[in-house]
């Protein structure tokens, strides 16, 4: 694979080269990420810019600066909120830098940054045998739980998906879509707070939980 910073380019794939990022965890002494390989490290700052743009494309300030830009920066009229240019002094803001060195670590230790939600759990019959049907299915966190001894006996109950999503968005005030919602996505708080900067201030909420 081949790593391609050209700011503004139509086959741009990162917004910063390795060796940025092996100088920002070396300057922070974040040893985890010299345990990976050149290509390991490569393929985790694809993904880092990856899922930047795709979790916070439609929030960035500005606009960007052309249609044919595969990345969603540079921009065009992003202020940051005391009413400087974001991208006034690199084409490319500092915070992005730092918050894609951020999620590159994490890419590269987890794998995937948005990882799907867990699938429900086909119900297992130890006495029948029975295979489950589709709608048979257990899943979430467990609840409650009985056992009973002689003979053994065990019963638990599963938060379902809606009640894991109505107890989760009771307390939550992230921004949420028709196909996916900040509820499903693991928060990473050293790279979100940088990220933060440069979102509209009404998307900023998106990123505050209680």
């Amino acid at each position: 694979m081949a790593l391609d910073a050209t700011i503004g380019g139509d086959t741009a794939n990162v917004y910063v080269l390795q060796a940025f990022v092996d100088t920002y965890h070396a300057d922070r002494n974040n040893t985890r990420w010299g345990d990976f390989t050149g290509p390991e490290k490569e393929a985790a700052i694809i993904r880092a810019t990856d899922y930047i743009d795709k979790r916070f494309g439609r929030r960035f300030r500005g606009e960007r600066t052309t249609k044919s830009q595969s990345l969603e920066w540079p921009r065009l009229s992003a202020f940051d909120d005391d009413g400087f240019l974001l991208n006034g002094i690199d084409d490319i803001p500092r915070q992005l830098q730092k918050a894609l060195a951020e999620y590159s670590l994490r890419a590269a230790i987890c794998g995937v940054l948005a990882p799907d939600p867990i699938a429900p759990i086909p119900k297992q019959s130890m006495e029948t045998g029975a295979a489950a049907r589709d709608t048979d299915v257990v899943t979430g966190q467990i609840t409650r739980k009985k056992d009973k001894v002689g003979p053994l006996e065990e019963e638990r109950w599963f938060e379902t998906d809606s009640q894991a999503a109505k107890n989760l968005g009771a307390s939550s005030k992230a921004v949420q879509s028709a196909m996916v919602n900040d509820l499903n996505i693991p928060e990473y708080p050293e790279a979100d707070m940088w990220i933060e900067e440069l979102l509209h201030p009404s998307m900023n909420i998106q990123l505050a939980r209680a």
